[in-house]
This record gives structure tokens, C-alpha cells and sequence, in this order.
């Protein structure tokens, strides 16, 4: 009896491991098959327009095996185009608030949350998410991207300045940019308490963020010629001209005014004319005909403008050389069809916008730091072309 039990015995382990295998596959089998269910209920939801009941189920699913996150994402960012918010937050912050997601994935949850937070203009709540991510390196670019957009529209530009030391880290030159203009911004503040020492240290940081910044020359001029400082402000009008010669037409007269104060105007002409050469600008034209004409007269003047016109005609050209013409000829109806045609050109140039954004095209007759378009920096311009410079 002894030996038929120990005979038995491998039988019934057999017999158990056996059956074990089969109860474990039966349950995976049913697992799946209930996920596959959830998944169906909640497709046809969906696809019947009951998205509430869809999410639901979608969301339960999530439950039984996390290998379907990716289908979560891709569902909430299908609502978020969709412009239904509530519903992609809904999802997202189920997959935020769920304990067992691998890192990467519980990263793109909080940064997909963080961006549904800031479409719906809770910037608080957004700004809370990006900042969780700055030290989460796949997302650090994007998170500084996001809060400096935040920052910009709450005019918070301490805060801004406050990410300077990542920013610098990452030597996105974007950035960099946008911290300039942070920069900018908050010497305005101090310009208004008259703080000269702290506005010139924060146009400076601005440059030194970014080189390239002619709004923080532009702003230093502004300072230094205030504080009757017009040698300093000079130089910074020059600068201006070597880093974006499309802004320079706008700080002729300024840059004018300070070269009389200096008593150089001899030198001032000679960099416009300078100016004029590299560039055609017709701003730059038009401030030159004023030493010719007092050095050389009327009829100089006028050759060197019919010069400059055959160059590159523009209508703001054409109308200064329809003033020098009514200045020099006197019979009374060729004044008077020339001041009706410089009046024509004087009203069509008001009706046309003097500034274009380079980035989306937006065009404005004032200029903006910041475009209200794209919210980019300093890519507000004057026009070009026919009816600019």
C-alpha cells in the first residue's frame, strides 16, 4: 500500500502543476477578455458621442493593465484638439494620480496635465506642473518654455528672471531671447522709480543674455541721452545698426539728435551715408539729402535722390522728391498737381501699416515690443519694400 502511495505521489504533482497552468491562463485569458470588453464598450461609447461613459470605461481599463497608458494619451489629446478640456483633464489626471506608471510615462502625464492647465488658462495650476518637471531633463526645455509663455502673460518678469540659471544652463538660444526681453521689461519698472544704476545693470544682463538684443541698446540710448549721456547713447544707436539693420530707420532722428548735442553732426552723416550704401534704406536717403542739400543745394540733392529712386523706388522716396520739387519750381499749376499728388501719397501711406511681424506676418501701423499675434520678441519690423523702407 506504501508503495502504490509513493507511486501516486509524482501523478498527483503532475497532476496539480497541470492544473495550476491552466487556472493561470484562464485567468489571463479572462483578464484580457474583460479588457478587451472594456475597451469595445467604451469605443462604441465614444464613437455613439456618449464621451462621458466612454472615458469611464476607457479609464477602468487602465486598471487591469497598464500597458494601455499610451492609448489614454492619445484619446485626452484628442479631446484637447477638440477643444474639450474637461475631458482631457478628466483623463489626465487619473493617469497623474495613478500609483503604478513607469517614470516616463508618469512625466509625460504631469507635462500633458500642465498643458491642458495652461490651454484652459489656469496658470497657477499650470505653472505648479512645470515647475515639477524642470529637473526631469526630457521635459526641462519645454517645461522653461512653457512657464516663460506663463510669465509673459501674467507680466511676472521677476519670475522669469528667476529661471535665468537653467536657462543659461541649456543654451537655447530661444530662451535666452526671452529672458533679454524679461530683462527689458523690468528695467521699465525701475525707470519708473528713476533708479538709473539698476535699469543700466538690467540692460545690461540683457545683453549679456543675449547680444543680439537691440531693444536693450535701444532702451540704453533712451537712458544715457536722458541723463544727457550722448556719447554713451551714440554708441548704442551704432550697435543697434551692426545687430539688426531692419530696426535702425526707427532711431535716425534719435541718433541725430545726440550727434548735434555732440557737435558731430559731420560724423553722423558719414555713417549715414554709410548706412545708405549697405542697405538702401530710404530713411537713410531721406536724412542724407538734408547735408547735401545744405552743403551742395537743391539740385544735387535732387540728382542724388532721382539716383536713389532708380535704386529702389519706394512711395515714401517718391514723396520727398515731390516736397523737393515743390520747394524749387514755382509755376502755379505744376505746385499745384504736385501738392494733390503729395497728398495722395501722404494719405495712402497713413492708410498702410508702418510694422510687420516677421515670424506670423501680423501688421501694425504702431510698433510692439512683443507682437500681439505670436507673442514672439522684437520680429515686429518696418515694412519693407514698395511701401516702407
Amino acid at each position: 500500500m506504501l508503495e502504490l502511495l509513493f507511486l501516486l505521489l509524482p501523478v498527483a504533482m503532475a497532476y496539480g502543476w497541470f492544473m495550476g497552468r491552466n487556472s493561470i491562463k484562464q485567468k489571463d485569458q479572462t483578464e484580457k477578455q474583460d479588457l478587451s470588453i472594456k475597451y469595445s464598450t467604451g469605443l462604441n461609447y465614444l464613437l455613439s458621442n456618449q464621451q462621458d461613459k466612454a472615458i469611464d470605461y476607457l479609464i477602468e481599463a487602465l486598471k487591469v493593465e497598464d500597458d494601455t497608458v499610451e492609448a489614454h494619451f492619445a484619446m485626452a489629446n484628442l479631446f484637447r484638439r477638440r477643444g474639450e478640456l474637461d475631458r482631457a483633464l478628466k483623463v489626465h489626471e487619473h493617469l497623474v494620480r495613478h500609483g503604478n506608471l513607469p517614470s516616463k510615462a508618469q512625466q509625460q502625464a504631469v507635462f500633458e496635465l500642465a498643458k491642458d492647465f495652461l490651454t484652459a488658462g489656469l496658470y497657477d495650476r499650470a505653472e505648479h506642473m512645470f515647475q515639477k518637471l524642470l529637473k526631469a531633463k526630457p521635459y526641462q526645455q519645454k517645461s522653461l518654455t512653457y512657464l516663460m509663455q506663463i510669465y509673459q502673460s501674467t507680466k511676472d518678469w521677476q519670475q522669469g528672471i528667476a529661471l535665468k540659471k537653467q536657462i543659461v544652463k541649456l543654451k537655447d538660444k530661444h530662451l535666452l531671447h526671452n529672458l533679454a526681453n524679461f530683462y527689458c521689461e523690468a528695467s521699465l519698472e525701475a525707470q519708473k522709480q528713476d533708479n538709473f544704476i539698476q535699469v543700466v545693470e538690467l540692460l545690461e544682463q540683457a545683453l549679456a543674455c543675449d547680444p543680439n538684443s537691440c531693444r536693450a541698446n535701444w532702451q540704453l540710448a533712451e537712458v544715457y541721452e536722458s541723463h544727457e549721456q550722448c556719447e554713451q547713447a551714440a554708441k548704442c544707436y551704432q550697435a543697434i545698426y551692426q545687430q539688426d539693420k531692419e530696426f535702425f530707420p526707427d532711431v535716425i532722428e534719435k541718433m541725430h539728435n545726440c550727434y548735434k548735442s555732440l557737435n558731430a553732426e559731420q560724423e553722423f552723416f558719414a555713417f549715414i551715408r554709410k548706412v545708405y550704401d549697405e542697405t538702401g534704406s530710404t530713411s537713410a536717403l531721406i536724412k542724407y539729402l538734408e547735408f547735401l542739400t545744405e552743403k551742395h543745394g537743391e539740385t544735387k540733392a535732387i540728382e542724388f535722390l532721382l539716383g536713389g529712386l532708380k535704386r529702389r523706388p519706394t512711395i515714401r522716396g517718391f514723396k520727398h522728391f515731390v516736397k523737393l520739387q515743390l520747394v524749387s519750381d514755382s509755376p502755379e499749376k505744376q505746385t499745384e498737381s504736385l501738392d494733390a499728388i503729395k497728398e495722395l501719397i501722404s494719405a495712402y501711406i497713413n492708410m498702410r501699416p508702418r510694422y510687420s511681424c516677421r515670424t506670423c506676418g501680423f501688421n501694425s501701423s504702431t510698433h510692439y515690443w512683443s507682437c500681439p499675434s505670436c507673442h514672439d520678441w522684437e520680429t515686429l519690423k518696418p515694412v519693407r519694400g514698395l511701401e516702407g523702407e
